[in-house]
């Protein structure tokens, strides 16, 4: 089905390689999770065995790659492979769920009547049986990767590709999408490849690992003979700090909606204090990112009020990182990027180089500075978006899923910065589906389900600041 020898791609204007000498096959029906840190070349691997890397890549392959029997240097054969990348919203080209999901058979001429009978199935089996005219604009960034999902195996490709498919999902239905992608690679050899950092769940479905480092391939047998990775460390206590009675960050009574007669957020009576870190949690939709968008000013409740502690103002005092870092980055290098808040608040040089160099260094991002941040990994730009934040020590911290596309040591790491910033005397409200990742960092979790708070308890992995 797919084989590759000794096969290589340097970017254009790379120094070097990025995928460097693989060799390997892979047969109808396997699950395969490719695996590694951050930037070690995942998804330039994947992209290659899908036969899109001339579409999706820019710079140079050598080697051989056949695919379906093809050669597929020039690109895979038409229908070979289905792809989501890691930001589903690039991919997205309907008004509508159920015109998103029937894109692709419409295209191969099927029918409209077995168009709507084939995503009529798919929809009912993820509960979305009634959201089929629902528009694409009001789904939350998971909901819009389930329906980036659906809309290729709508196609039934030979070779499905998933670039970090659970990485906006909550947990239950990236259960439920994975049970269904076993069923189908046994029952009709669809190829599974999933990049993924979470190898708990990843466990779960892949049957071999491809495991990648600084583009070299470093593993490739059986998921149950991949080296055990070291459990994630427990949460650090927080470090005294400027902690105070009053609320940095209020919501009295907040109700919102983004149309005259829908409702994103209910009833939201919420307080956090400099020192807290708060993890909000709950199913895709629930109205986490709205919660965050609203905390920074990029809009306005449609009843209660929304209050800074005396002398914050939201331009200032309250940073905030989008779940999807590439609607953050717009700079030409990576440090223009990260100093970009500093030049709004007028800070001089040379603390700007300086607290420029800080962030950047303390996320291992400091080697990079003069490339352009649409050129890093997913995982680096996550990085970049966060340090982008912190460089202004804002008072209040909103970050939206900030572990998104990170492996373990990263998001420890990310877990001790959030932590030091609470230590310090920031509040941080922070939306996350990754439960290792609130353990580690939240002092207390919030659940949100339909836009209301139905629980509010502190994390008993972590304490506040006294």
């Amino acid at each position: 089905m797919i084989a590759c020898r000794q096969l290589s791609f340097t970017p254009v204007g790379a120094a070097g390689p990025v995928l460097a000498d693989v060799s390997l096959a892979i047969g109808p029906g396997e699950r395969v999770g490719i695996v590694g840190p951050s930037g070690a070349g995942k998804s330039t691997l994947g992209y290659h065995l899908c036969g899109a890397h001339r579409l999706a890549l820019a710079g140079r392959t050598e080697g051989g790659l056949r695919l379906d029997g093809r050669d597929g240097l020039a690109g895979g054969p038409p229908g070979f492979a289905g792809i989501v990348g890691q930001n589903p919203e690039v991919q997205l080209f309907c008004a509508t769920v159920g015109e998103e999901v029937a894109l692709g058979l419409r295209a191969r001429g099927l029918a409209a009547g077995a168009c709507r009978e084939a995503v009529g199935l798919l929809l009912a089996r993820y509960g979305l049986a009634g959201r089929a005219e629902a528009a694409l604009g009001t789904l939350s960034l998971g909901q819009k990767q389930l329906a980036a999902v659906l809309s290729m195996l709508a196609i039934r490709p030979k070779v499905l590709l998933l670039d970090e498919p659970t990485s906006y999902l909550d947990a239950a239905t990236a259960d439920l999408l994975f049970a269904h992608l076993d069923a189908l690679s046994r029952e009709t050899g669809l190829v599974v490849m999933v990049i993924e950092h979470d190898l708990a769940r990843l466990s779960g479905f892949a049957d071999r690992y491809l495991a990648l480092d600084r583009g070299r391939l470093a593993y490739d047998g059986p998921a149950s003979g991949f080296p055990v990775r070291e459990p994630l460390p427990p949460a650090r206590p927080l470090a005294p700090g400027r902690a105070s009675g009053a609320p940095a960050l209020a919501f009295a009574g907040v109700s919102f909606g983004y149309g005259k007669t829908d409702r994103v957020l209910a009833d939201i009576d919420l307080a956090v204090g400099p020192g807290e870190v708060v993890a909000l949690m709950g199913p895709n939709g629930s109205g986490k990112s709205t919660l965050l968008r609203l905390a920074k000013g990029l809009g306005k409740p449609r009843t209660g009020r929304i209050a800074l502690a005396p002398g914050l103002a939201g331009g200032r005092d309250v940073g905030l990182m989008f779940q999807n870092p590439d609607e953050q980055i717009f700079a030409h290098t990576v440090a223009a990027e990260c100093g970009y808040w500093l030049d709004n608040l007028e800070v001089p040089e040379p603390a700007r180089t300086r607290r420029v160099a800080r962030e950047l260094a303390g996320l291992g991002l400091d080697r990079v500075l003069d490339r352009s941040p649409f050129t890093l990994s997913f995982g680096e730009k996550r990085r970049l978006c966060l340090a982008a934040v912190l460089v202004a020590d804002p008072a209040v911290l909103c970050l939206d899923e900030p572990t998104t596309g990170l492996d373990d040591a990263t998001m420890a790491a990310m877990a001790e910065t959030v932590r030091g910033r609470a230590g310090q005397g920031a509040a941080v409200l922070v939306a996350t589906h990754e439960q290792a990742f609130a353990a580690m960092a939240a002092t207390r979790i919030v659940r949100l389900e339909n836009g209301r708070i139905v629980a509010d308890a502190p994390n008993p992995e972590g304490r506040r600041v006294a």
